[in-house]
């Protein structure tokens, strides 16, 4: 967010100077600004849609994932050693994602998450699986196993579904012919100003946006720590202990 304000402070400020100070005389000025906000319009809001959607997809592929780890532990309770196995795999993992606050950490990092947690449900002994439960149950972990890796793939592709450089160019080559053009508009008082200040602002905001879901850094700092607080209250039981603290 830091940076992202210094960018519109700077702009705001440069762009204001370009506005007062410079007098652009040009005719037909409107079929030039109407022009330039089409393409812009057009462009902009197409790789928007585009990287929106990527972004959603990503989000539910987190989800996803998170969702399959709390099941493997909560079902390798059935199997309480299996289960601390599972859960000290489960934390190392999404404690990486915290320190690196990255939440594709295991995605552009080569991982042994899945290799570990393969090895710990397939060493129950043939006593263990007389359990009913067990024996019903582990069959389906592995296909949760499976799920996970492709999960895994499937965020990794989206993670590099970036804007082509071709694109930004078009993006900013766009951007910059809207905010000069607008400066036609002939100047008759500071309210003339102010609005050509807001529409060149509205612009570059338009591009950071764009930027954000391209990098998906709209998911901001904060999701790192706010994808592993939910896994870690289930592996430290802590949901389990305050539903317990509430019944009694």
């Amino acid at each position: 967010m830091r940076k992202t304000a210094i960018i519109i402070l700077i702009f705001t400020l440069v762009y204001s100077f370009f506005v007062i100070q410079a007098h652009l005389a040009v005719d037909n000025y409107s079929d030039i600004i109407v022009a330039t906000v089409f393409f812009f319009t057009l462009f902009s809001g197409f790789f928007i849609t585009r990287q929106n959607d990527r972004y959603s997809e990503v989000a539910e592929q987190i989800s996803t994932t998170d969702g399959y780890f709390s099941y493997l532990y909560r079902i390798s309770g059935l199997i309480p050693r299996v289960q601390k196995e599972i859960r000290e795999i489960i934390r190392e993992h999404y404690q990486k994602i915290v320190e690196s606050n990255n939440w594709a950490y295991h995605v552009v990092n080569p991982s042994t998450t899945l290799t570990r947690v393969a090895h710990a449900l397939a060493s129950i002994t043939e006593k263990e699986n007389e359990n009913v439960a067990v024996a019903a149950a582990w069959p389906f972990t592995f296909e949760v196993i499976a799920d996970l890796q492709l999960t895994r793939k499937k965020t990794m592709m989206l993670a590099h579904e970036k804007l082509l450089t071709f694109q930004w160019a078009l993006i900013y080559i766009l951007g910059l012919l809207l905010i000069v053009s607008f400066n036609f508009i002939p100047t008759h008082g500071t309210f003339i100003n102010l609005l050509k200040i807001v529409f060149g602002i509205s612009v570059l905001l338009v591009i950071l946006l764009l930027k954000q879901l391209d990098d998906l850094s709209l998911f901001g700092k904060g999701f790192n720590k706010k994808t592993a607080e939910d896994i870690f209250r289930i592996i430290d039981e802590r949901d389990a202990a305050e539903v317990h603290h509430s019944v009694l």
